[in-house]
């Protein structure tokens, strides 16, 4: 069981205010012709908040607490010798959520003997809050690393957001940032 901490983080130039923690579990691990697959599984309290003028928070815009598995597939791709995949949402309890129909493709595998890591490329895009019940087309990169640190596994999640212009899936780099997200085994 790893262990985020709490992240807070601010959207839509100070209008929004997410609170964000988790425990999560990794499972399934299959080994397959050509790689592997294994499921991560969030249990996760995440509130956005609507801020007022002065940044006190005052209703919650959103509520994605809930527990959510993803699917991670990988093989060797015998045209490179390199580990590629992709990265799904299997299911989920969140209410109202936004990773429904999304897939991440994951590249730049590298194991070191050490550390695992990978980044992650999100195909078309997504929601994200934008203000009371307002979304708008964002995409989620990511660099991601596994590795122990005395003793203990650590789960590094980097994400840089980029709104989407929806018709010609333009990315740009969005005004609202993500902190990283480090979860700690207990």
């Amino acid at each position: 069981m790893l262990f985020t901490d709490e992240v807070v983080y601010t959207l839509e130039n100070g209008k929004l205010e997410g609170i964000y923690n988790d425990r999560m579990t990794f499972s399934n691990l299959v080994r397959t012709e050509n790689g592997f697959k294994f499921d991560m599984t969030t249990v996760t309290h995440e509130l956005v908040y609507n801020l007022d003028g002065k940044g006190e928070r005052t209703t919650v815009a959103k509520d994605y607490t809930g527990t959510s598995v993803f699917c991670y597939e990988l093989a060797v791709r015998k045209s490179t010798n390199q580990l590629t995949g992709y990265m799904r949402c299997v299911s989920t309890t969140v209410q109202n959520q936004t990773m429904e129909a999304v897939a991440c493709g994951i590249f730049d595998v590298a194991f070191d003997g050490k550390e695992l890591g990978w980044q992650e490329n999100q195909l078309l895009y997504r929601d994200n809050p934008a203000g009371e019940n307002t979304y708008k087309p964002v995409a989620f990169d990511s660099k991601v690393r596994l590795f122990l640190n005395e003793g203990k596994v650590v789960f590094e999640y980097l994400p840089t957001l980029w709104d989407v212009e929806p018709n010609t899936l333009e990315k740009r780099l969005s005004k609202n940032n993500y902190p990283p997200y480090i979860s700690k085994e207990g």
